[in-house]
Parts: structure tokens; sequence; C-alpha cells
């Protein structure tokens, strides 16, 4: 009975431990998701009409960075969640119900961003498109157009030049 008491309270001490990495980690990666939808919504307004494709190409740099962060924080979390499975039923559902919260909340974020980034690559298509469209109609405009000066007009033009000069 003595040791099943020793083993309960390890078992209990480790989840408490457990629970405060795992919630300070999810914490983390919240806060993460939460930047990341940040730079999605900055790159939403850089599609807008005038908006700063360049400033777009740039935002893509620091979403990478982001998501790197978030990728190293998983692989950091990983030991810890071991710990938290091999955990008694009872204590895993306890930790569980406390992390509730944050991952409803790192999903509800993830779920934001998926969308605006499904919106934004949309935007994207759309503005590659009318700038597509936009310079073939300068290459038509400038293969039709006629040469400023008309070949039988060009001597009497070089002349008039010549004599304002």
């Amino acid at each position: 009975m003595r040791n099943a008491e020793k083993n309960g309270g390890h078992g209990a001490h480790l989840s408490k431990h457990v629970s405060a990495q795992l919630g300070a980690g999810y914490s983390e990666e919240s806060v993460l998701y939460q930047m990341l939808f940040g730079l999605a919504s900055r790159q939403r307004r850089c599609l807008g009409d005038g908006g700063n494709l360049a400033e777009f190409v740039e935002l893509i740099d620091q979403k990478d960075e982001v998501l790197n962060q978030i990728e190293q924080l998983e692989a950091d979390l990983d030991p810890v969640r071991e710990q938290w499975m091999s955990a008694p039923s009872a204590e895993r559902d306890r930790v569980g119900k406390q992390l509730d919260p944050l991952f409803d909340e790192v999903i509800e974020t993830i779920q934001k961003t998926v969308s605006l980034e499904e919106d934004n690559e949309r935007l994207l298509e759309l503005r590659r498109r009318e700038l597509s469209k936009a310079l073939s109609n300068a290459r038509k405009w400038r293969c039709a157009a006629p040469d400023p000066i008309p070949a039988e007009l060009a001597p009497a033009a070089e002349q008039h030049a010549a004599s304002l000069g």
C-alpha cells in the first residue's frame, strides 16, 4: 500500500509538472499561431487595391520564420506529450481538461488562418490575372500603335526641328 501511495504521489507530481510544461508550450504555440494570422491579415491588405506586392513577398519570409518556430516548439513538446500520454488515464484526462481551452484557441486560430490564406490565394490569383491582362493590353497597344510621325512627313518634321534648334 505504501508503494502504491508513493507511485500515486509521484504520478500526480509528474502530472502537475507535465501539465505546467504543456500549458506553457501550448500558450506559446497559441501566440505563434496568432502571429501567423496577423501576418496573413497584413498580406490581405497588401493584395487590396494599390497594395504593396513587395511587402506581400516579404511577409512570406516572416510567416516561414513563425512556422519554423512552431515546428521547433512542437519538437520540444514531443517528450512532454509522451510523458502525458504514458500517465494513467485519469491523470491524462484531468490534464487534458485543463488544456482544452488552449487547444480550442489554437484550433480556432488555425482555422481562421487557413480560411484567410485560401482567400488570399484566390485574391492573389485574381491580381495575377488582372496584371497579366493589363500587360497583354499594353503589348497589343504598343504593337498596334502607328509611328508618331508618318514616314512621308518625317523629312518635313526634321527640317522644322532643325529650324527651331
